[in-house]
């Protein structure tokens, strides 16, 4: 059984940039003008504009599925939520539409929804040790799965309450599917997956890629090559529990287990069956004397219930269905 989801556990690493489309820009710019007066050299204009974008990363767990031929990504959504772009972007937009007050109410409610739905534009597989010992290159990444109109994107995001994302992996571009089964992975189906777990109490397993214990290691890659990869190689983590608190009016419950970053959008088992997605971390606040509001971590699991996936899965393969039909 450990071995059965050791192998449907993907570790993603989803990268954005610390600046924005603009700043980013101009520093190119000023990196030019650097090279050209021979005040940087060659190789260090090259490092330099690397780490220009996409220098900052989010790491998580996703979930490999198959169902009816076609193959998933199944996650938290806060693990593929780009909110550090989405902010910046609709702050940009209120700004430049305050001299119209009509077009400017207008925008914020139609840009609030984009910017809950915005996706890392590139997202990355940490490749595993096994893969790094025999000398496979993880090659496919997922990129720009945000273009064009939202009812015929590759992925769903659910509500914010319920935390859960699903990416289409074969609409557009089977290449990451390909990568994924030639290196070993095996996918769940839907006859795996419970709605929630049988009682408080019941035993409990959840596999991911916390990042404490998870990294085994960093490669040396080209700055221009980290730009298209992540540079870590990992394994999945086993942690082990009991539900702590279940109600069948809550979407969510609470396991007694060790779930730390990283942790979020992998399985959590009970009986070989995938009865729910990790979500978060519990936080208990620190008395301080400073005013400033600090917070601690403990090895407290909010689990969101499987019951969910199906309605999420169902509203994907609709979009697929209709970008089909629109392609065709």
């Amino acid at each position: 059984m450990i071995d059965k989801w050791k192998m449907a556990v993907v570790h993603l690493e989803c990268a954005t940039d610390s600046v924005d489309f603009n700043e980013r820009i101009r520093q190119i710019d000023d990196l030019h003008k650097s090279l050209e007066e021979s005040k940087i050299s060659q190789k260090e204009f090259t490092e330099k504009i690397s780490s220009c974008s996409r220098d900052i990363r989010y790491q998580g767990t996703a979930i490999f599925l198959k169902n009816e031929g076609k193959h998933y990504l199944l996650t938290a959504r806060h693990v593929l939520w780009d909110e550090l772009s989405a902010t910046r972007e609709l702050n940009e937009g209120i700004r430049r539409t305050q001299t119209d007050s009509r077009a400017h109410q207008y925008f914020i409610e139609s840009s609030k929804q984009i910017a809950l739905d915005k996706i890392f534009s590139i997202i990355f597989r940490v490749p595993s040790l096994n893969e790094i010992i025999g000398g496979k290159k993880v090659k496919a990444f997922l990129m720009n799965l945000g273009a064009g109109v939202p009812y015929l994107t590759p992925y769903t995001f659910s509500d914010q309450n319920i935390d859960l994302a699903i990416i289409s992996l074969d609409q557009r571009n089977n290449e990451f599917t390909k990568e994924l089964l030639e290196s070993g992975y095996e996918p769940i189906s839907l006859a795996d997956i419970s709605d929630e777990p049988t009682n408080e109490g019941s035993d409990l397993m959840a596999v991911g890629f916390p990042s404490a214990t998870s990294l085994i290691g960093q490669q040396k890659l080209h700055p221009a090559h980290i730009q298209w990869a992540s540079n870590y190689f990992s394994l999945p983590v086993l942690s082990f529990g009991r539900v702590s608190l279940l109600h069948k009016d809550l979407n969510f419950f609470w396991a007694d287990m060790s779930i730390y970053p990283g942790n979020s959008g992998g399985p959590v088992i009970e009986n070989d069956k995938l009865v729910g997605i990790v979500s978060a971390q519990a936080i208990i606040p620190i008395e301080n004397n400073d005013e400033i509001e600090l917070s601690a971590r403990i090895p407290f699991g909010k689990i969101i219930k499987a019951k969910y996936i199906r309605e999420l899965l169902v509203t994907q393969i609709n979009k697929d269905l209709q970008f089909n039909n629109f392609n065709c």
